[in-house]
């Protein structure tokens, strides 16, 4: 159910809907929609879009013109053109169209339209459009305001979920936003970040992940569970859920909409690569390659930063940190280094967290942030080094690989 922002007593409705449809089914959903929130009033109604063209719209501020249109005539995408930058200009535009193909999707949006809707839509879908339409544009954005970090694993224990889990809460506590961050379990198969963190998975897939539609501002708060420390988390029970359950369109708009309510948000990415992997990765600010300091974990990583950067077109800000580094000083013949590390890796090599097993397990354990047990732990201190570095926009992967230093390779 959608949340009403009417005061008491109020009976008209603060937002006037102007209507062009020539399709008496959508000028009965659209009627009966708006009926259903007293935000909003249909003020006007035309039949075609040069009609309205040749009208005056609703004065009220704010206002949304819904307009049934059909891409492939011309005349139709030249008259909405110059009402959107006459009558219309200032407003948020809602275009009903009959099939959103890549053509007509490219060609509205060149328009500027605020959202796109089809002719067979229902009304919730309707309302949500126009709630998301009424919007600040800051607020619309993909992503807007909030800083996105997605951890990955290069490789099978390389402790990706640990990292991420205090990554979270050290952007908390240096931002002192704990109520405005929020880690997201993204493994919908078999994710621990809920059991790490000691909170209920509130993340209902079975029931959600199938109608992006439904999801909105109220549902979401329904699935976040609360760390003790304010620490926002999302997370889903464990089951054998075939991947294809959760699709790309569910995924964009969970994050769209985490993205709207926090101020930074942190992935747990799973290590299998799905349909939706690289649009999430493409809307993270930062992409961190998660590894150990073994000659196969520096390949592998390696590896899979050459392979993500290919994918993604090299337009990503994507980075490697190798956990566990436990600093030698007397060397040896099968020592791995950290120069070795640099070497491999170059500028992608975002930084080096030490190691301290005795510490992330009783974190573990208990559920609780590394500082609540050491104030002054290296983890931490080494995480917030890399989050908080300055780093550019792309970054270049190192052509000829060194030698290991590892015996028999």
């Amino acid at each position: 159910m959608l949340s009403k922002f009417t005061s008491k007593g109020k009976k008209n409705a603060e937002v006037a809907v102007d209507l062009v449809a020539a399709n008496p089914a959508i000028k009965h959903m659209v009627g009966e929609a708006l009926d259903r929130d007293e935000r909003f009033t249909l003020a006007k109604s035309f039949d075609t879009i040069e009609e309205a063209e040749q009208s005056s719209l609703a004065a009220s501020s704010p206002a949304i013109l819904l307009v049934e249109i059909d891409p492939a005539k011309p005349g139709d995408l030249a008259a909405m053109d110059r009402v959107m930058a006459g009558p219309a200009q200032g407003r948020a535009v809602i275009a009903i169209i009959d099939a959103l193909t890549e053509s007509a999707v490219r060609q509205l949006l060149h328009l500027h339209v605020s959202d796109l809707l089809s002719r067979d839509c229902e009304a919730d879908g309707l309302l949500r459009a126009c709630e998301r339409a009424i919007r600040p544009e800051s607020e619309r954005s993909r992503f807007a305001g909030a800083k996105c970090y997605a951890f990955i694993s290069a490789g099978g224990g390389a402790g990706n979920t640990s990292l991420a889990i205090q990554s979270a809460f050290v952007l908390a506590r240096k931002t002192r936003q704990y109520q405005s961050t929020c880690l997201i379990d993204m493994d919908f198969q078999g994710g621990a970040v809920a059991d790490y963190v000691d909170v209920s998975p509130n993340l209902q897939l079975d029931e959600v992940a199938r109608s992006p539609d439904r999801l909105d501002a109220q549902l979401l708060e329904v699935m976040i569970s609360r760390h003790d420390t304010g620490l926002a988390v999302m997370a889903a029970e464990s089951a054998l859920r075939p991947y294809d359950s959760v699709s790309g369109d569910w995924v964009t708009r969970l994050l769209d909409m985490a993205s709207l309510k926090f101020e930074s948000i942190v992935l747990d990415m799973p290590r299998v690569w799905l349909p939706w992997s690289e649009s999430v990765l493409r809307g993270s600010d930062r992409v961190f390659i998660v590894t150990e300091m073994t000659v196969p974990g520096l390949r592998q990583a390696r590896r899979l930063l050459e392979a993500i950067k290919k994918q993604c077109d090299g337009e990503i800000d994507i980075s490697v940190i190798v956990n566990r580094f436990r600093q030698s000083f007397l060397g040896g013949v099968n020592a791995v280094r950290k120069k070795d590390a640099e070497d491999l890796l170059g500028d992608c090599l975002a930084g080096c967290v030490a190691e301290d097993y005795k510490l992330v397990r009783e974190a573990i354990d208990r559920g609780v942030p590394l500082y609540e047990i050491d104030k002054k732990n290296k983890i931490e201190k080494d995480l917030e080094a890399i989050l908080f570095a300055e780093r550019p926009q792309t970054l270049p992967v190192p052509v000829d690989e060194p030698k290991a230093r590892a015996a028999g390779d």
